[in-house]
């Protein structure tokens, strides 16, 4: 005797759909959060991205310092010794003519300050990735969620027509079951998936202080191509501008000149000196030349230590000059080839999509099994998320590109804006 199962699919109230509808025009109403947005947002809100606001700063502030040691100084003292009827008052007035030791700290300045601004520049691609990885898991957490649904509506069109089947004699009672099975699976990974869409929301509002709407970063069905700049023009602007290599040779610049700074320590100084000493109301004027013979055993030490710390930066800059040609070839070739892979997982997306209806067409015609239809919406499901990840997985690759040869980190998140969400 057959038993009559009734379908535990709940989708025949409309109510929510026309809530959920009127919620989208709603919202469609404000202005998306796009990337250049959120790029920007966060150059103001990261906590990261604020310490490195504050270590450019305290650098440039050590440049200044070393611009300021050939500046003159001036001394006031004032002493009284117990036989000393009136106190003793002393200026002395120094105008350094040669030191080795500060002319070598005033020329590290301008090394020291490049340093600061390449660095700087470095933090703003790093904060750009970041942002763009965290758009990213939002993007992936929303497709996923958006594959998973129409899995959801396959296995319920599916049940129906088993459902028609069993009804008049020709299904089984376990494609029932195996549906209800695979249909409440679904509906633990749609939780599983709302979470984590959270989760990725509020990492991306820690970088950029405010939480993104439901609405944004929502992928289009197909993708353009994006431009490819020439291979040779990006290893050109790679030698000449890129920050990492800037950094990398200022950091050998700054260490050369920590050479001449240990080698001048051992060289004489000589320097004008007004003194002017007032004692017993009586004030003595002297003019004339300071001459220091600086002997120091551990200074001749300290420059062989100097020489050795500026092989290493030395060392150092030759092998991110190497890294950064070779990271610049490898997301040249990334987003070329990634570029067809997104044109063949779309065809396979398409493909999957015309498997399941000719599968359930199939079924109706008793061609096809259960199983099939069931292989089928899997797969497709597996493609939908397989293309979203394709495209995100593109999408860093294209800006990596785009930054490494120096391009302005809001203008590549604008670039990066076009090709991801484009209409």
């Amino acid at each position: 005797m057959n038993t009559k199962l009734t379908p535990k699919f709940p989708f025949t109230n409309k109510a929510p759909l026309i809530v959920a509808l009127m919620i989208s025009m709603w919202v469609s109403g404000a202005q998306a959060l796009d990337l250049e947005t959120a790029y920007l947002s966060a150059l103001e809100n990261d906590p990261q991205f604020q310490a490195a606001k504050s270590e450019r700063q305290a650098t440039k502030a050590q440049a200044y310092q070393n611009w300021s040691q050939y500046v003159p100084t001036a001394n006031i003292s004032q002493q009284q010794y117990a036989t000393d009827i009136t106190s003793r008052r002393v200026a002395t007035f120094n105008i350094p003519l040669f030191d080795a030791e500060k002319a070598a700290q005033v020329a590290q300045g301008s090394s020291r300050y490049n340093f600061a601004e390449s660095t700087y520049l470095v933090k703003t691609h790093d904060l750009a990735q970041r942002t763009l990885k965290a758009v990213n898991q939002i993007i992936l957490a929303t497709e996923a969620q958006r594959a998973n649904q129409g899995r959801i509506a396959a296995l319920e069109g599916q049940y129906n027509a088993n459902k028609r089947k069993y009804e008049s004699g020709l299904g089984t009672v376990t494609d029932l079951r195996d549906i209800e099975v695979k249909f409440n699976m679904a509906k633990a990974d749609d939780l599983t998936l709302q979470v984590q869409k959270k989760i990725a929301a509020r990492q991306l509002a820690m970088i950029t202080g405010s939480m993104p709407a439901p609405s944004d970063f929502m992928l289009p069905r197909t993708h353009s191509n994006h431009p490819m700049p020439d291979m040779g023009q990006v290893l050109m602007r790679v030698k000449d501008s890129n920050p990492t290599i800037a950094t990398a040779r200022e950091q050998e610049s700054i260490a050369k000149y920590d050479i001449a700074r240990s080698s001048g320590a051992v060289l004489p100084t000589v320097s004008y000196t007004h003194l002017r000493t007032e004692y017993n109301n009586q004030i003595t004027w002297n003019d004339g030349l300071t001459i220091i013979l600086p002997i120091q055993a551990g200074s001749y030490v300290n420059t062989y230590g100097m020489a050795k710390k500026y092989s290493q930066a030395k060392s150092q800059r030759e092998d991110a000059e190497a890294k950064t040609e070779l990271d610049a070839e490898k997301y040249y070739s990334l987003t070329e080839t990634g570029l067809q892979a997104i044109k063949i997982k779309k065809d396979a997306v398409d493909s999957a999509q015309l498997s399941v209806d000719a599968n359930q067409k199939s079924f109706t015609a008793g061609v096809r099994s259960t199983t099939d239809v069931l292989n089928s919406i899997q797969i497709l499901f597996q493609t939908r998320n397989e293309y979203a990840i394709a495209v995100a997985a593109q999408a860093e690759s294209y800006l990596n590109l785009l930054l490494v040869q120096n391009d302005d980190p809001a203008k590549a998140m604008k670039q990066v804006q076009a090709f991801l969400f484009a209409k």
